[in-house]
């Protein structure tokens, strides 16, 4: 944690994360926030919030947010996590920010619902974007953001046309069900971010230890 530590303390690691996506999120939470009155639409504006800032924490495991970390003594899984860090950092204060705001404006009786199931879409989105961009990365891709716009896009495209299993869905008895989907695809895509972060040098070096063994055993 020294080494961590010290990266947050002189602000290397801010300074390397790609902020500036965060930005229309920041101006729209500000701008609700500045707003007088409720709102008529609760589930839009969380929902629009929550889009914005899924799309902009795509960019945190850009190449620009790695320099900085590459030299330390970390394996690759410790490094990402510490990045992904850094973006909850940023994204929950927001959000709550929102919820404190908006879910006033809701039915009473709908409030708990209603935040509890926009932050698990929220969750799933956050999980699917740094999935993208992790698996972006162990391909190669020096600068994977550019590629979770399209995948979350692509994600959000898919759950407004499955008539059957309706996800972007407002008060009603499908709302519960939308949860449990959306709980689901939460689940999927951390499962496949774990397995993103793997480092494939551990497993290159466990196999080279075992195979000098093996030839140190076959030796008269």
């Amino acid at each position: 944690m020294t080494v961590a530590w010290e990266l947050v303390r002189r602000g290397h690691l801010v300074h390397s994360l790609r902020l500036a996506p965060y930005g229309p999120a920041a101006a729209v939470v500000a701008l609700l926030v500045a707003r007088r009155g409720g709102t008529p639409d609760v589930i839009g504006d969380l929902r629009a919030v929550g889009l914005l800032l899924a799309l902009a924490s795509g960019y945190v495991l850009d190449d620009g947010a790695a320099v900085t970390l590459q030299a330390s003594p970390y394996g690759l899984a410790r490094r990402l996590w510490l990045r992904i860090g850094c973006a909850a950092a940023v994204v929950t204060p927001l959000w709550m920010v929102m919820l404190a705001r908006l879910l006033p404006s809701a039915p009473p009786s709908d409030r708990c619902a209603l935040g509890l199931g926009l932050t698990v879409e929220l969750a799933a989105g956050l999980a699917v974007v740094w999935a993208a961009a992790a698996w972006g990365r162990r391909r190669g891709v020096e600068h994977p953001g550019i590629i979770t716009t399209p995948v979350l896009l692509a994600l959000l495209l898919l759950a407004t046309s499955i008539s059957r299993a309706p996800m972007l869905v407002g008060y009603g008895p499908q709302w519960p069900a939308a949860h449990m989907r959306w709980s689901g695809i939460l689940v999927g895509a951390t499962c496949v971010l774990v397995a993103a972060m793997s480092d494939p040098a551990a497993r290159w070096r466990s196999t080279d230890r075992h195979g000098s063994q093996g030839a140190g055993r076959a030796r008269p």
